[in-house]
């Protein structure tokens, strides 16, 4: 199963076209962005690697048991992977990685864990009032606005 709207974004990663945008990914229902913006059940499963390289942000809100769906989605790779909370307004970097007692056994022993880095609070503040960031070819985000 796939999240509903991704169906065109889907489309378009099968052509070698990729949302120059970051994809929202909503499990609050709708959203006001000029994002792409795809919208899923915290408590279903979905095919989610068409994510893989893009830039996505998950928007979450209290009482969304959210974890084991931005697990699944930073499991396909993305470029980059963020968690918005909607209600409280902040945000998070979301990063998977190799549990540290893994490093030494094979790549396929690996178990994964999320980790978090959350954003500053000039960041909060920048996306709740509209900033748009591009990425430079590091990674980098800037402010064009």
């Amino acid at each position: 199963m796939i999240a509903d709207l991704a169906a065109p974004i889907i489309a378009a990663r099968m052509k070698g076209k990729k949302p120059a945008d970051m994809v929202i990914v909503s499990l609050v229902g709708p959203v006001v962005s000029d994002n792409p913006v795809v919208f899923a059940k915290a408590d279903q499963a979905y095919d989610w690697r068409w994510v893989r390289g893009l830039d996505v942000c998950v928007y979450m809100a209290d009482g969304i048991d959210w974890q084991a769906l931005l697990f699944d989605i930073a499991r396909q790779r993305p470029e980059h992977l963020s968690l918005w909370d909607q209600e409280g307004k902040w945000g998070t970097a979301v990063y998977l990685l190799p549990r540290a007692d893994d490093i030494g056994k094979p790549l396929r022993a690996w178990k994964f864990e999320l980790d978090f880095l959350p954003w500053m609070d000039f960041q909060n503040t920048d996306y709740v009032v509209g900033r748009i960031y591009r990425r430079d070819k590091s990674g980098m985000p800037y402010a064009v606005n």
